[in-house]
């Protein structure tokens, strides 16, 4: 078995411990400039989640805070200032040990409705967020 075919299994076993948990929702913003779209979340200290799928590949800014997240590319500890390229349709798992801020940009020359926005950038797909 591939490093990315385990990593993602493991990333869904998981999701799946984790509807035995109690959901917690994220302060998100959202940013619209000139061909962009950007989506930033709040992820407090001890929270456990589990990301969307991007379509296409996007930036990913991490301005604050430190973070331990799995991906099918690997397992990394982050902690900012840090910023990457995550590829198309990867997953991801994190367990945030510092409250953490997260910026995903992404191209975008639509208005900004929110359910498009997903319905284009977003593989339909579940995610979890929890408090640890």
């Amino acid at each position: 078995m591939s490093e990315v075919s385990a990593n993602r299994e493991k990333i869904v076993a998981l999701e799946r411990s984790m509807e035995q948990m109690e959901p917690a929702s994220l302060e998100t913003n959202h940013y619209f400039a000139h061909g962009t779209y950007t989506r930033e979340l709040h992820l407090p200290a001890g929270t456990i989640l589990t990301g969307k799928i991007h379509r296409h590949s996007c930036i990913n800014i991490i301005p604050k805070g430190k973070i331990l997240v799995l991906t099918d590319e690997g397992e990394y500890t982050i902690e900012a200032p840090y910023t990457f390229v995550s590829g198309p349709n990867v997953k991801k798992a994190g367990a945030v040990i510092e409250d953490t801020i997260w910026l995903n940009v992404h191209p975008w020359d639509g208005d900004s409705d929110l359910d498009q926005i997903e319905q284009e950038l977003i593989v339909p797909m579940e995610n979890r967020i929890c408090r640890g």
